[in-house]
């Protein structure tokens, strides 16, 4: 994980781990080169997006640090593979017959880090409250959306709750409706949480407070999850639930329905390539997580250079903290970290580097481009190849002949974008020439 796309001088340059960019082509520790002032810069992330592992962070209004991450694996595997994250373990098991594979299991476990309902936790990925644990039988998270009080009744999304009894002790009777359909009428005490079935709704019983004659009633709403051993989690029907303990076990009831690309839990899977020499099969893997931080006062290490630094400066009233994000010693309100980049200024070390290069953007827009125009294969101008058009070309460094450049070049910023495109969806081999036209926003032709 690393750099911010805050940027220095002309460029952003990104050293990127070996992955296969198509079926065709496989680069080595590239280096993305854009000049950050030109519309070519959201080219390069659009180019990064799709390719490599992307973090952010940023300071949420509690001062939480929010980290959402998009984790790509790229995976060979025989028969089976997983991917243990040091929180969750995934387990995918698969038959190959040619080039087609069809699944014989997904399963999914994780363990929670606390048992006691009120901690924050997280689970696929994703930060919680744990409202109610019962060992081996019964877990609900959420995460709160909204505080309402009332003295009758309140709604939220579908549903309507409306109190319809209390005795002496602050118990109530509420009647549960979706639209006009009464689901059920449930009693509830203070501390209370009820969760409404099939659904991702809770609400949380407060406290009651007296005004004269009139009793008011707080409740919290959550988004939840209700996991319960032997079912299915809302939202997440065919998906068989173990429970032992803080260990949560998903398992997928109809593995062999599943496409050879499928999206499950927060996991996408693709088949990306089935060898040709021996048995292999490799799949790209993408993880998303989306989590916080609520920290105490000091700093914590994020990783690669980056920090953030919590001031408490009123012990009784949290909205006086102040968090602060920082790369390089540098503050900023968000940080967007791409896995292994890096950042360069000097032109000539550059292009004597040993790392192949992915230049991004014409002569005009990209310096270094200009710098080799005359090692291109085809020279690219405003004029050639034309408007909304670009070209994708690999040569040998002119500066090194043990490293390639590949060249994603337009006449104009839409011909830089068809490139990029182009190769994103699998349209260049690899070597040679290809010449694209842009089509739309997000669509590209061969010419």
């Amino acid at each position: 994980m690393s750099a911010p796309t805050k940027l220095i001088a002309l460029f952003v340059l990104a050293a990127l781990c070996t992955i296969p960019i198509t079926y065709g082509m496989v680069v080595d520790d590239p280096l993305i080169v854009v000049n950050s002032e030109k519309v070519d810069k959201e080219y390069a992330e659009l180019l990064m997006d799709k390719y490599y592992s992307k973090r952010t962070l940023e300071i949420n209004s509690d001062n939480e640090i929010v980290v959402t991450e998009n984790i790509i694996y790229n995976v060979p595997a025989l028969d089976e593979f997983e991917i243990n994250d040091g929180k969750g373990n995934l387990l995918v098991e698969f038959t190959k017959s040619g080039e087609t594979v069809t699944y014989k299991n997904f399963e999914y476990e994780e363990e929670l880090e606390s048992d006691d309902e009120g901690d924050e936790v997280t689970f696929m990925g994703k930060t919680y409250k744990l409202i109610e644990y019962d060992e081996d039988e019964k877990i609900v998270l959420g995460n709160k959306v909204e505080d309402t009080e009332t003295t009758e009744e309140f709604s939220y999304d579908a549903f309507t709750f409306k109190i319809i009894g209390m005795d002496s002790t602050g118990q109530i009777l509420v009647s549960v409706y979706e639209g006009s359909d009464r689901i059920e009428n449930v009693k509830m005490y203070p501390d209370d949480t009820y969760f409404v079935s099939g659904s991702k709704i809770s609400i949380y019983y407060d406290e009651y407070m007296e005004s004269g004659d009139t009793p008011y009633f707080f409740f919290e709403i959550y988004d939840s999850l209700e996991i319960e051993d032997g079912e299915t989690i809302s939202g997440y029907s065919n998906i068989d639930t173990d429970l032992d303990g803080k260990r949560i076990n998903l398992e997928y009831e109809s593995p062999k329905s599943l496409s050879q690309n499928f999206e499950l839990l927060n996991y996408k899977v693709e088949l990306t390539d089935v060898s040709d020499e021996d048995l292999t099969v490799f799949f790209t893997v993408t993880q998303n997580l989306n989590y916080e931080f609520d920290m105490d006062e000091g700093t914590k290490y994020f990783g690669n250079n980056i920090f953030a630094v919590k001031i408490e400066n009123d012990e009784d009233d949290d909205s006086d903290d102040e968090s602060y994000l920082y790369k390089n010693n540098k503050k900023y309100s968000e940080i967007v970290d791409y896995q292994g980049s890096v950042q360069l200024v000097d032109q000539d070390e550059l292009l004597s580097a040993s790392s192949d290069l992915i230049l991004i953007g014409g002569p005009v827009s990209n310096k270094v481009t200009e710098s080799i125009q005359n090692s291109l294969s085809v020279e690219v101008t405003n004029d050639y190849p034309g408007e909304g058009k670009g070209i994708i070309q690999t040569i040998t460094n002119p500066n090194n002949d043990e490293s390639t450049i590949l060249v994603l070049a337009g006449s104009d910023r839409d011909g830089t974008k068809a490139c990029v495109l182009a190769l994103n969806q699998g349209l260049y081999s690899g070597s040679g020439n290809l010449v694209v036209k842009l089509t739309g926003d997000d669509s590209v032709s061969v010419i």
